[in-house]
């Protein structure tokens, strides 16, 4: 029998030493993931999710489960024992290297830290030069290093890739979120089936032959790194906010509806929206890059719940045929991946930034049913998602698409294309791309007054009729410079056998070709470009008023630096003319201009008498 003493010794001796150890293992200072186990009702479902970091369902998990910051780790137990929850301490965050390494069955290290997400996007650009390229987004008009002086970086897939062509573009992006290390591993992949399949797949060498395809696969570098070193629990940037606290939650801050629901004031929260709308270098750079290329689509991934979530906010009230169009667009994506659908947690988010500020179909997609599982798993999950990614390649359009140009030299035009009867609420734009004009057009199923503006040129609206979802047809559109019109006046006598004189002035076109041209009617007129008619019709008079006759003297020359001239109409001394009515127009002619018509005056009429 062993002796009771040498047991209690033996057992004091354990618990000092365990007691050492852990006084030598000081509190890591990482996030906390909890589980509540008590039943909770909606409205503190509700203000949990508004307050705290809180996880979404997945499959028969039972009770609410959260991440929790060190820094508010007193106020949720605080809560807790006031609303007398039972909750259970599931794990600490812990640098990922560290998880990657303590079993097979656990997360592995074929995950990317962000160094290795650069070098992989190297690695594809070397692989396939003609057609991928690497981009630091930094280095883009508006582009900026992130708090830790770090680069975005980008794989651009095209068939000529070191041009910017005019083609639509795509933007695919991944990890607005630290801790989603299998994000970045579906958009790698997506881009590396694209570029393998370009010998070999018709359909998808099309896709690249006719669009330009970004890629980013980590919008947020030093969260990622943070992850793999300290936490991989962190969702946030590194912003330094002061007093301890660190980070904004990249998701919660863009401009649009910024702030109005599901994100925090709070700068120790998950959810923190940061100082100001738009604030940090993750959110310029992605916005740059947006203006840049004013993508057609913009697909965002993040994790977990296997979902697809609705463009707006819950916060957002949205017109009901607007609702359609996204409805339409969100079944058939979710579809050939069997994943579910709900509104987002926030407004302030990417996608709903995205389509508000140039018009781009705007999802996130919600993958798998953990963060960080197995690799082989989000192997497996990247298989499943594929399918919709290569529907989103192949198969959508915009109802419309075409380019903004000025009449002038053609030169493209940034447009602002509005819609009537009215179908955005909340200010939301539609533009076209600055470099070529390119625009496309997500529109619901019906007949709309669709109107194009640009500063400086005369606004122009058509009626566009959409039939069917992805019609692509196309819609070009010449907008005409602001300018004073010419004007015409006449002088003299009316009558047969006399002569009618015809004033000229356009002061803005001195040294420009002039042409006072006559005809005998003014409707439907001239067809020239830009939704633009000439008010004459072309008949046998307006095309004898262009040739060397007696028709008309002086109507055709170089405007004197006056901006005036003044030609004559013989009215031809013959009685069967007599009531007949005639009709003049002054235009002002360019080479440059589509039509070579860069000006005119309106109609003026003329009745001959006896």
């Amino acid at each position: 029998m062993r002796n009771p003493l040498l047991v209690l010794a033996s057992i004091l001796l354990c618990a000092s030493v365990l007691f050492a150890r852990q006084s030598a293992n000081p509190d890591p200072g990482t996030s906390y993931h909890f589980r509540i186990e008590s039943k909770l009702s909606l409205a503190l479902q509700q203000y949990l999710r508004r307050s705290f970091d809180v996880l979404p369902r997945h499959g028969a998990s039972r009770g609410l489960e959260l991440i929790v910051l060190p820094e508010e780790v007193k106020a949720f137990e605080n809560l807790s024992r006031g609303q007398g929850w039972k909750t259970r301490l599931l794990a600490r965050g812990r640098p990922f290297r560290e998880i990657a390494g303590l079993d097979p069955l656990a997360p592995d290290q074929r995950y990317f830290t962000a160094n290795e997400i650069e070098k992989e996007i190297a690695r594809l650009a070397g692989k396939f030069p003609s057609i991928a390229k690497k981009i630091d987004l930094s280095n883009i008009p508006g582009g900026s290093k992130t708090h830790g002086n770090r680069s975005i970086f980008a794989l651009k897939v095209s068939d000529n890739v070191g041009k910017d062509e005019d083609e639509p573009a795509l933007l695919m992006v991944a990890e607005h979120h630290a801790r989603e290390l299998n994000t970045p591993v579906i958009v790698l992949k997506a881009a590396e089936r694209l570029l393998k399949a370009y010998t070999t797949d018709p359909v998808l060498k099309r896709v690249v032959d006719s669009r330009e395809i970004y890629f980013v696969p980590c919008v947020n570098p030093d969260g990622t790194d943070y992850v793999w070193t300290n936490d991989n629990l962190w969702r946030k940037n590194r912003r330094n906010n002061g007093g301890g606290s660190f980070g904004v939650d990249n998701n919660r801050n863009y401009p649009f509806l910024w702030g109005r629901c599901g994100s925090s004031t709070r700068t120790r929260s998950q959810t923190y929206r940061g100082p100001s709308a738009g604030s940090e270098p993750e959110n310029k750079t992605m916005m740059a890059l947006h203006r840049m290329i004013r993508p057609e689509i913009y697909i965002d991934f993040h994790s977990f719940g296997r979902e697809v979530l609705s463009t707006y906010a819950p916060c957002a009230n949205v017109n009901t045929s607007v609702q359609g169009l996204l409805k339409r667009y969100i079944d058939d994506l979710r579809a050939p991946m069997s994943y579910r659908t709900r509104r987002p947690s926030a407004s302030g988010e990417a996608p709903e930034w995205h389509w508000s500020d140039g018009g781009s179909l705007s999802f996130l997609i919600e993958i798998g049913t953990s963060f960080q599982p197995s690799f082989t798993i989000t192997l497996q999950e990247e298989k499943r998602v594929w399918p919709g990614i290569k529907r989103i390649l192949t198969n959508w359009r915009p109802a419309r698409q075409g380019h903004v140009r000025s009449i002038a030299a053609q030169k493209p035009l940034e447009a602002e294309i509005s819609y009537s009867p009215l179908l955005f609420l909340h200010g939301e734009k539609i533009r076209s791309r600055v470099r070529d004009g390119r625009y496309g057009l997500w529109l619901p199923i019906g007949t709309h007054r669709v109107s194009f503006s640009a500063q400086g040129y005369v606004s122009q609206t058509h009626t566009v009729t959409v039939k069917n979802f992805d019609e692509g047809k196309s819609l070009d559109i010449d907008l005409v410079p602001l300018m004073t019109q010419p004007t015409l006046t006449k002088t003299g006598s009316d009558k047969i056998g006399t002569k009618t004189q015809l004033d000229l002035s356009s002061p803005a076109d001195a040294g420009e070709i002039y042409w006072i041209a006559i005809s005998w009617g003014t409707s439907p007129g001239i067809p020239i470009s830009g939704n633009r008619n000439l008010p004459l019709n072309l008949d046998s008079l307006f095309i004898l008023s262009a040739q060397n006759n007696s028709l008309l003297l002086n109507n055709v020359g170089i405007l004197a630096a006056s901006g005036k001239v003044s030609a004559q109409f013989p009215i031809p001394p013959i009685a069967a003319l007599v009531n007949f009515r005639v009709y003049f127009a002054g235009i002002i002619l360019n080479t440059s201009y589509t039509g070579l018509v860069k000006n005119f005056s309106q109609s003026l009429s003329l009745t001959i008498r006896r």
